[in-house]
């Protein structure tokens, strides 16, 4: 063998030697390239975003790790510094090159807790590795290089800061499971579903929990209850609480006639995560009111920041409804439905004794001088509207002309399940007409006047007679 050949065959070996190890770093990153993590705990259409925190290298059972480039700062500089320290304090900590100096990864069971705290408040400086949308109570991200992760629930009020949502994945574990125990902002409307008079005073309630605002820059928090035309909001009457303490700062309130508006800061409300967010508010119906089932609606809607990376917002809604009732009153003839009859006169009693008197879209109940009487038009109708459920009762102050007036009230029970805008709650009232009585000037004066002279001659028949039988004898 020539000393050319040799040189020759040596390079060949070298070549060999070189390709065989890119072969076998292909491997490592095929390998690290196959990670998976299974989230569990999901909810339904709610966005979940894997971060990796460390890159990992292996060889054998060998592990070496590096700050993912995003992070670098965030240990070096920021809130992560104190877990990457210069001893390996009970010597069971992870070794890391930061710079040129080796360290020690110090993530614990004991503080893993409290580190997934600190991290998910710098995910706002951070882009994620991959974001999906889950379709059920779980989801899978694939194709991860390995590494140690961090999975965090966009959008959520609670549960960012779960240490079950930290993930380390290896060569011999490419697979692992993260459990996620993530609640999302609501919002809940309460007030008692039921009818009222027009103008009478509805409590409602607006009940929220002051969300988790870690990682994020700006934080959006709005409930925004919009009012039906039915209904008039009383803007005096709006009160804001957190967890049971009045508000008066960090909540901006815009206050209309049919819409309230509150506006959090909760990037300032930190201190009281998970507290109630109350509101409360009074509001009565007006004139406009829906009348029967159809009821009329209050709307609240919460909007709420769902990205630290954007100003990407999610809405969750809530809606209630509160009902009155109306009596309509049709007048007619006696036998003849048909047959309607105007200048009836009527005032409504409830079953406390009380009249109705509507003024200024408020229903008050007073004493029947103080009382509204309506009269009926050539359709026979008048109405009573925004009256809540109950027993009533149509007192007639004067019948129309030709009819006798009712000698007792008509009983009417509302009901605004039976009702709608079009039908409200029926009430027929039929006159009868009386028989004419005689009258000077007419028939009755020559009638009299008949019988008055036949009662006369009468009288002088009787007298003469007595007279000539007196002679006689």
């Amino acid at each position: 063998m020539t000393k050319k050949f040799k040189s020759l065959l040596g390079i060949m070996m070298a070549l060999v030697m070189i390709l065989s190890a890119g072969f076998g770093s292909s491997k490592v990153l095929a390998a690290g390239g196959n990670g998976e993590i299974k989230v569990t705990g999901t909810t339904q259409d709610k966005s979940y975003s894997a971060y990796k925190i460390f890159d990992l290298t292996q060889s054998g059972e060998n592990v070496s790790y590096t700050i993912a480039k995003e992070w670098e700062d965030f240990f070096t500089n920021g809130a992560g510094k104190d877990y990457i320290i210069g001893e390996n304090t009970g010597g069971k900590l992870n070794p890391i090159v930061v710079g040129s100096e080796t360290k020690y990864i110090n993530i614990t069971d004991e503080n893993i807790a409290e580190f997934a705290k600190v991290a998910n408040a710098e995910i706002k400086n951070q882009t994620p590795t991959k974001t999906e949308k889950a379709n059920g109570t779980e989801l899978t991200f694939t194709g991860l290089e390995l590494g140690y992760y961090m999975i965090h629930p966009e959008g959520a009020a609670s549960g960012t800061d779960n240490p079950n949502s930290v993930i380390s994945l290896t060569t011999t574990k490419p697979k692992a499971e993260a459990k996620v125990k993530a609640t999302y902002p609501t919002v809940e409307k309460t007030v008692e579903e039921k009818s009222y008079d027009y103008g009478k005073e509805i409590e409602y309630t607006l009940k929220g929990t002051v969300p988790d605002t870690k990682g994020y820059k700006k934080y959006v928090y709005t409930m925004t209850d919009t009012l039906s035309e039915g209904l008039t909001l009383d803007t005096e009457s709006v009160k804001v609480t957190v967890g049971g303490e009045e508000l008066n700062e960090n909540v901006k309130l815009t206050k209309e006639a049919n819409k309230l508006v509150a506006e959090f800061d909760m990037l300032k409300l930190q201190e009281k995560v998970g507290k109630e967010v109350k509101i409360t508010y009074k509001a009565s119906l007006n004139e406009n009111a829906v009348i029967g089932s159809e009821g009329n609606a209050n709307n609240v809607e919460l909007e709420y920041s769902n990205n630290p990376h954007d100003d990407t917002t999610e809405k969750t809604k809530d809606s209630k409804k509160v009902y009155t009732g109306a009596i309509k009153v049709i007048k007619h003839e006696e036998g003849h439905e048909e047959k309607l009859l105007a200048g009836a006169k009527f005032k409504l009693k409830n079953s406390e004794g009380k009249f109705y008197k509507l003024d200024n879209n408020k229903v008050t109940w007073v004493t029947e001088d103080q009382a509204d009487e309506k009269t009926t038009g050539d359709d026979g109708v008048v109405e009573f509207k925004g009256l809540e459920n109950g027993t009533y009762y149509l007192v007639e102050t004067e019948a129309p002309a030709g009819f006798n007036k009712l000698t007792s009230p008509v009983e009417v029970t509302v009901d605004y399940n039976n009702q709608s805008t079009t039908k409200y709650q029926e009430a027929k009232v039929a006159n009868n007409s009386g028989v004419e009585l005689p009258g000077t000037g007419g028939m009755g004066t020559t009638l009299f006047t008949i019988l008055g002279g036949g009662v006369i001659l009468i009288a002088l028949f009787s007298l003469a007679k007595g007279k000539v039988k007196k002679e006689r004898n």
